[in-house]
């Protein structure tokens, strides 16, 4: 695992848009568990807890529990130990978890540098598959993993097992709905944001403030505002447009032509009329992309940006001023200004609005309704007698005081109640040399993601007062266009409806992708753009969009 900027960068923006890749995964995953290890329960049938005694008497936490043991398995960037330690056995907050529990806990994660996608499916496909999953691609697949008898349908136990956890669900309607089936089955533990999309749009873009002052230029606010800074930031400085591409294509300047897809990602929307609609065959896309290939052909774009530059890269380059106006996440965006402080470079980076069109358009930013896409569920590999000790060690990261540990460690090890009754980090996290933004996950398990509450203290903590603004800035006045064109976590596919949809998403998503950056690149002229959209829809555009509309449907009639 490399540092938090990469961390955060995987965890956070390519599962959002490579999701429909993870799901075809996890689906042949479930398919080879099913025909190849042959321990599933049959088609529509869950263990029976008729007459079962569960293995522990629940008093309070910690548990009496230490003889037991749960297997708990994370994908790459979700929940494994900070970079510093080699396994969870040395991480200050698996081992304290355990403490505060009561039950051991056997920790699994993929390789460093594995696919998470594939040690999913390795996981899912052994011989002994872990007790709790928590990963991506979980939630489509809820039907399905319970039909199949893989994952336990929780909804006969979750209000006595997991009463934290219930009365969450029951204080917001759609964190109830995002964690039911389409048949009403609860399956699973979910991450939620606190202050919902606030917490959700945490990337957007950010300036050099010193170099406007030295030009005497004002804040860009227009698509036309953002060429004249670029165009002076090239002759005086040299400096181009440049960020880790994968950020730029969840968060550029899509939104200021209309369009609801911001790079080269494929992206599925909801118009208006609550259809589901491909972003990137729409001409408001095409539009967005003729201004890409301006400025590409004007040398105003860094020409490493679609192939090698990484969070890393943006962040040596911010550092070593080769950039001016970037788009970046809050986290990151901390670390480039500590950087500049460190070594007195003269960047001063501030947020920057999302721009508008000349004529003030502005359709669509990242952002959510604070409902995470991973989740925890309990796989049927967890004995009947101890279903209510894992539920109860889920339930844990939901109570009032798994919600503070989970946020910010153990209580008098990290972290204290101030003067003001409010957390307050100690001078293990607060003087770690590295930055609390790099360290915060040595103590905390839901700086990234995780089965609880994402407290939004815990975000301001580990950023700069400067990034809290800058997200104050991306979100505040943008709070209405945030969520209401996103896919809504929680769809639920059949079977064939998982499979198929995979298959398709990852064939058009692929040609999506390849196409976007030979237009920019102008390897391909943008005069074939109607050929490239025929070639989208002979993908199976139409058969795709019909999956995604039935289980949006199914969603709504909730």
């Amino acid at each position: 695992m490399k540092m938090n900027l990469e961390r955060s960068f995987f965890a956070e923006i390519k599962v959002k848009m490579r999701n429909a890749k993870t799901v075809f995964f996890v689906a042949v995953a479930f398919a080879t568990l099913l025909a190849v290890t042959g321990c599933g329960q049959k088609r529509g049938q869950q263990p029976n807890l008729e007459g079962v005694t569960q293995s522990i008497t629940f008093s309070g936490y910690p548990m009496d529990a230490k003889g037991q043991t749960i297997s708990w398995f994370g994908t790459t960037g979700y929940l494994p130990p900070n970079a510093q330690f080699a396994s969870a056995s040395d991480s200050p907050f698996h081992i304290y978890l355990q403490e505060m529990l009561g039950v051991n806990i056997a920790w699994q994660f993929p390789l460093t540098g594995a696919d998470g996608n594939q040690a999913l499916n390795l996981a899912l496909a052994s011989r002994d598959i872990p007790m709790v999953i928590f990963s991506t691609g979980l939630m489509t697949q809820s039907q399905l993993l319970i039909e199949e008898g893989t994952i336990y349908d929780l909804t006969p136990y979750l209000e006595k097992w997991s009463p934290a956890y219930w009365k969450l669900l029951q204080s917001n309607p759609e964190y109830d709905k995002a964690m039911k089936t389409d048949s009403g089955k609860y399956y699973g533990y979910g991450f939620f944001r606190e202050d919902g999309g606030w917490n959700e749009t945490y990337l957007g873009p950010v300036i050099n403030k010193t170099w406007l002052d030295e030009l005497g230029l004002p804040m860009p606010k227009t698509i036309s505002d953002w060429d004249r800074t670029l165009r002076a930031f090239k002759e005086r400085y040299g400096a181009t447009l440049s960020f880790d591409w994968g950020l730029g294509t969840y968060g550029g300047i899509g939104g200021a032509f209309g369009a609801h897809a911001f790079g080269s990602f494929y992206g599925l929307y909801i118009d208006e009329n609550r259809k589901v609609q491909i972003a990137n065959i729409q001409p408001e896309y095409k539009n967005h992309l003729e201004q890409l290939i301006t400025w590409w052909q004007d040398g105003l774009i860094d020409p490493d940006i679609l192939s090698i530059l990484t969070a890393t890269q943006a962040r040596s380059n911010a550092l070593n001023k080769k950039m001016g106006i970037s788009i970046t996440t809050m986290g990151q965006l901390s670390n480039w200004i500590q950087d500049a402080r460190a070594n007195n470079n003269g960047a001063e980076w501030i947020g920057l609005q999302y721009p508008t069109g000349d004529d003030g358009t502005l359709v669509s930013i990242p952002g959510g309704s604070g409902i995470g896409v991973s989740v925890a569920v309990i796989t049927t590999s967890t004995p009947p007698e101890q279903l209510e000790l894992v539920m109860r060690a889920l339930d844990y990261s939901y109570t009032d005081e798994g919600f503070l540990y989970w946020n910010f460690g153990k209580q008098g090890n990290s972290w204290d109640f101030d003067s003001q009754g409010n957390p307050a980090l100690l001078p293990l996290v607060a003087d770690d040399p590295n930055g609390v933004s790099a360290v915060m996950d040595k103590y905390a398990g839901s700086v990234w993601s995780g089965n609880t509450v994402q407290a939004t203290a815990m975000i301001h903590m580990k950023n700069t007062p400067e990034a809290v603004a800058a997200n104050d800035l991306w979100f505040w006045p943008n709070e209405a266009i945030t969520a209401h064109d996103k896919i809504p976590s929680g769809l639920t596919f059949t079977s064939e409806e998982a499979i198929r949809s995979a298959e398709l998403a990852t064939t058009i998503s692929t040609f999506v992708g390849e196409s976007t950056s030979l237009f920019i690149t102008g390897s391909s002229s943008l005069d074939t753009w109607d050929d490239y959209v025929a070639r989208v829809k002979s993908l199976g555009a139409e058969e795709l969009l019909s999956i995604y509309q039935a289980a949006y449907d199914r969603y709504l009639a909730r």
